[in-house]
């Protein structure tokens, strides 16, 4: 099982290097398109305190992640979709988002079922 500020830091990776992608490859370049690479940004910053196993901001980086793949998803337009550069970097953002938090519930769940607190410790 991936540990979660490893999950967390390669979601972080993706959204900024992908976000920004997005960003130069639209023709108007928009300042929404900024948010997913800010939004990396803050899930880099919050890495050291994922690896010292602080539960609020495990919990906390596990909420803004399930919302910030849900806002992803749904910039997408069913209607006017096409597999272009920029919905496909959009949709790898948003299942990345997706995939991250999965990573870090299994890791509560495997945590909780072993009572045990000091699973990602040996490590540090």
């Amino acid at each position: 099982m991936v540990h979660p500020y490893i999950a967390n830091s390669i979601n972080a990776t993706i959204l900024i290097l992908a976000g920004l992608a997005v960003y130069f490859l639209s023709a108007s370049r928009p300042i929404v398109a900024l948010a997913a690479p800010m939004f990396g940004i803050l899930l880099l910053a919050t890495t050291y305190h994922l690896k010292r196993h602080n539960r609020f901001v495990f919990h906390t980086v596990s909420a803004l992640t399930l919302l910030a793949g849900f806002l992803l998803i749904l910039r997408i337009d069913p209607d006017n979709f096409v597999w272009d550069s920029k919905h496909v970097l959009i949709l790898l953002m948003g299942i990345s988002c997706f995939l991250a938090v999965l990573s870090y519930v299994a890791s509560f769940l495997r945590e909780r079922r072993l009572r045990d607190n000091t699973i990602y410790k040996d490590d540090l």
